[in-house]
């Protein structure tokens, strides 16, 4: 293939709890941003000149990715559900819940799928990716004034029991 210019397009944001339905979040404002993060430790032995020199070998200890989601245009009953951080309770917004609290491991967090949005143009193939254990870890940053809200969310997007991190529907 030669290389080209790629554009995803419109990416609709969806999100989903447990065993419910997707519910549809929003759009962004400048797209959205995926940093994929390589989890490895260095190996250091004599052939590179020990612990001083150059790594022999690196060890894989996995991978997660962040997700960068700045809304202009968005649900905002889903995006309360979100800032609760906890989707499968009835925890109230206001206040913060129990100290070590395991949301993995709990089944408290969200599935992320991005998707392009075609509104014109029938059967070209888009972008698609859906997240299988998305944690909204980072601050929600929101300006309030008398211009449009934009929300500001950052993803933790981790693997799921059995080592997916993402799938890409077909």
């Amino acid at each position: 293939m030669a290389a080209t210019i790629y554009i995803p397009g419109l990416i609709a944001v969806s999100v989903k709890s447990g065993a419910g339905q997707w519910q549809f979040l929003g759009y962004c404002r400048d797209g959205v941003q995926i940093r994929e993060h390589l989890r490895v430790r260095p190996i250091y032995g004599d052939e590179g000149g020990g612990p001083d020199g150059i790594p022999v070998d690196y060890s894989y200890l996995g991978e997660y990715h962040e997700v960068r989601t700045e809304l202009y245009k968005y649900d905002g009953n889903v995006l309360t559900q979100i800032a609760k951080r906890i989707p499968n309770t009835n925890k109230d917004r206001t206040k913060i819940w129990e100290p070590g609290w395991m949301m993995k491991s709990g089944g408290d967090y969200f599935q992320l799928k991005l998707a392009t949005e075609f509104r014109f143009v029938q059967g070209i193939e888009g972008f698609q990716r859906i997240y299988h254990v998305a944690l909204p870890l980072g601050p929600i940053e929101y300006p309030l004034g008398p211009k449009e809200m934009v929300v500001l969310l950052d993803w933790t997007c981790i693997p799921d029991a059995s080592g997916q991190l993402f799938s890409v529907p077909t």
